[in-house]
């Protein structure tokens, strides 16, 4: 099982198109079930590649995130976008196929 972090943000659903808090599991940075929202800065690890949780270059990455909507029980992949070391937006990313069927 995979070490992550914890994104809270609101945004709309989907797949149901409901708004809703969204607890969004990151897979950058320093990996030990931090909880961020917007606004915050990334913990990287020293000394190491971004593949592998280091810093990316100038602090801008495009990050993968998966989420559960609290309303409607189904999954999706986001893209949560970190510039300048900082938690700045995430968006649907609708080229990953949710393993929820419906």
């Amino acid at each position: 099982m995979s070490t992550y972090n914890m994104l809270h943000a609101v945004m709309k659903c989907p797949r149901c198109d409901n708004f809703a808090e969204m607890e969004i599991l990151t897979y950058f940075g320093f990996r030990a079930f931090i909880d961020y929202k917007f606004g915050d800065a990334v913990e990287w690890v020293p000394r190491k590649i971004p593949k592998n949780g280091g810093r990316p270059e100038g602090g801008n990455l495009d990050g993968e995130g998966y989420a559960e909507c609290p309303v409607c029980a189904k999954d999706f992949f986001v893209r949560v976008k970190v510039r300048s070391d900082k938690i700045e937006g995430v968006e649907h990313d609708s080229s990953k196929t949710p393993y929820i069927p419906g």
